[in-house]
Protein backbone atom coordinates (compact mmCIF):
# COMPACT_ATOMS: atom_id res chain seq x y z
CA UNK A 1 0.00 0.00 0.00
CA UNK A 2 1.22 3.73 -0.74
CA UNK A 3 1.95 5.80 2.41
CA UNK A 4 -1.13 8.18 0.52
CA UNK A 5 -3.59 5.87 0.92
CA UNK A 6 -2.83 4.67 4.74
CA UNK A 7 -2.61 8.60 5.98
CA UNK A 8 -6.01 8.59 3.83
CA UNK A 9 -7.45 5.38 5.50
CA UNK A 10 -5.77 6.56 8.83
CA UNK A 11 -8.48 9.37 8.88
CA UNK A 12 -11.45 9.68 10.49
CA UNK A 13 -14.62 9.34 8.59
CA UNK A 14 -15.68 12.83 8.93
CA UNK A 15 -12.32 14.06 7.52
CA UNK A 16 -12.61 11.60 4.41
CA UNK A 17 -15.70 12.56 3.98
CA UNK A 18 -14.84 16.58 4.15
CA UNK A 19 -11.46 15.79 2.24
CA UNK A 20 -13.52 13.49 -0.90
CA UNK A 21 -16.23 16.43 -0.55
CA UNK A 22 -13.48 19.06 -1.29
CA UNK A 23 -11.74 17.61 -4.07
CA UNK A 24 -14.87 17.56 -5.83
CA UNK A 25 -16.05 20.80 -4.99
CA UNK A 26 -12.38 21.71 -6.08
CA UNK A 27 -12.52 19.98 -9.53
CA UNK A 28 -16.41 21.51 -9.94
CA UNK A 29 -15.05 25.64 -9.38
CA UNK A 30 -11.87 24.29 -11.79
CA UNK A 31 -14.39 23.64 -14.44
CA UNK A 32 -16.70 26.73 -13.85
CA UNK A 33 -13.31 29.18 -13.99
CA UNK A 34 -11.25 27.19 -16.95
CA UNK A 35 -14.56 27.91 -19.15
CA UNK A 36 -15.40 31.64 -18.30
CA UNK A 37 -11.46 32.16 -18.65
CA UNK A 38 -10.74 30.99 -21.72
CA UNK A 39 -14.42 33.18 -23.12
CA UNK A 40 -12.59 36.41 -21.33
CA UNK A 41 -8.98 35.80 -23.39
CA UNK A 42 -10.63 35.14 -26.49
CA UNK A 43 -9.88 31.43 -26.86
CA UNK A 44 -12.92 29.79 -27.66
CA UNK A 45 -12.71 27.57 -30.94
CA UNK A 46 -13.84 29.34 -34.46
CA UNK A 47 -16.44 27.86 -37.01
CA UNK A 48 -13.02 27.02 -38.86
CA UNK A 49 -10.95 25.34 -35.86
CA UNK A 50 -14.18 22.86 -35.51
CA UNK A 51 -13.90 22.37 -39.12
CA UNK A 52 -10.71 21.45 -39.04
CA UNK A 53 -11.23 19.04 -36.01
CA UNK A 54 -13.85 17.24 -37.62
CA UNK A 55 -12.00 16.81 -40.51
CA UNK A 56 -8.97 15.23 -38.60
CA UNK A 57 -11.70 12.08 -37.08
CA UNK A 58 -10.80 9.12 -38.98
CA UNK A 59 -14.12 7.81 -40.45
CA UNK A 60 -14.94 4.35 -39.82
CA UNK A 61 -16.55 2.03 -42.30
CA UNK A 62 -18.05 -1.71 -41.10
CA UNK A 63 -17.12 -4.26 -44.11
CA UNK A 64 -18.49 -7.75 -44.22
CA UNK A 65 -16.75 -10.51 -44.10
CA UNK A 66 -17.22 -13.25 -47.08
CA UNK A 67 -18.78 -16.60 -45.12
CA UNK A 68 -16.54 -18.51 -48.24
CA UNK A 69 -13.23 -18.73 -47.09
CA UNK A 70 -10.22 -18.44 -49.71
CA UNK A 71 -7.41 -21.09 -50.30
CA UNK A 72 -4.83 -18.70 -49.13
CA UNK A 73 -7.13 -18.40 -45.50
CA UNK A 74 -7.25 -22.56 -45.63
CA UNK A 75 -3.92 -23.15 -45.85
CA UNK A 76 -2.74 -20.22 -43.40
CA UNK A 77 -5.52 -21.68 -40.95
CA UNK A 78 -4.01 -25.50 -41.37
CA UNK A 79 -0.62 -24.38 -40.98
CA UNK A 80 -1.41 -22.73 -37.47
CA UNK A 81 -3.36 -26.24 -36.82
CA UNK A 82 -0.08 -28.13 -36.99
CA UNK A 83 1.73 -25.61 -35.29
CA UNK A 84 -0.66 -25.59 -32.56
CA UNK A 85 -0.33 -30.04 -32.55
CA UNK A 86 3.97 -29.68 -32.57
CA UNK A 87 3.74 -27.36 -29.32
Amino acid sequence: MSAIWRWFTSLSQTSRLALGGGLIAYGLVGEYVTDRAADAFGLTPTEEDKQKLKEMIPKISVVEKNQTQSTQDRDIESQLAELRKSR
